[in-house]
């Protein structure tokens, strides 16, 4: 049995673990994701703001993808969760965006996803490849939209349905094209450095 686990590959070592961990290094490597999120959106949800005139977050979505997914892979549900909910915080405080109320809700839609997404592969797999990593990425990214695009565009703002259309295949697009090479770069950078071993 210590062979068999020794043998493990980090990856799949955390995702045949408990999905909510209260580790300390969970905890703090959650955190610095977290908080490393949060600077990078400091400039995105502004970008954002003059870009869509406040009613999408393409950049948003785009450089989410960047740290949601290492944070998923390394810290399961419990990484998903303090990175999903530390931005919102500080973009409510700092009044980034006039959506940063809704991104409790938007993040969580996508990072949960995925946080089961990602350890339903690493259980089974001792490391994951770029197509599969972006297809988890656009998957959990279309659900997240259409959360967006029904509770937000439809049922708070009342967008036209053009508006709707080009506001989801934007946002969707730019998260599966652009952010999910992207952060599959970042997530094997950290891989290769052992950062969370």
């Amino acid at each position: 049995m210590a062979t068999a686990t020794a043998s493990l590959t980090v990856e799949e070592r955390l995702a045949r673990g408990p999905i909510l961990r209260g580790d300390t290094r969970t905890l703090v490597g959650s955190l610095l994701l977290a908080v490393a999120f949060s600077a990078n959106m400091q400039i995105t949800e502004r970008l954002d703001q003059i870009w869509t005139g406040g009613l999408g977050v393409p950049l948003g979505h785009t450089f989410a993808q960047l740290w949601w997914p290492t944070a998923a892979i390394y810290f399961g549900l419990t990484g998903a969760l303090i990175v999903a909910n530390f931005n919102p915080i500080i973009a409510v405080l700092s009044a980034t965006h006039p959506l940063a109320w809704s991104f409790f809700f938007l993040n969580m839609a996508e990072l949960i996803p995925l946080a089961f997404l990602f350890r339903a592969h690493l259980q089974r797999n001792p490391d994951i490849g770029l197509v599969p990593f972006l297809i988890y990425v656009s998957a959990a990214d279309l659900f997240v939209n259409i959360v967006q695009a029904i509770g937000l565009y439809v049922v708070v703002l009342k967008l036209g349905f053009g508006q709707i259309v080009v506001l989801f295949f934007w946002q969707w697009l730019m998260a599966s094209i652009i952010g999910g090479p992207m952060g599959y770069a970042f997530y094997r950078a950290v891989r290769r450095a052992g950062v969370f071993q």
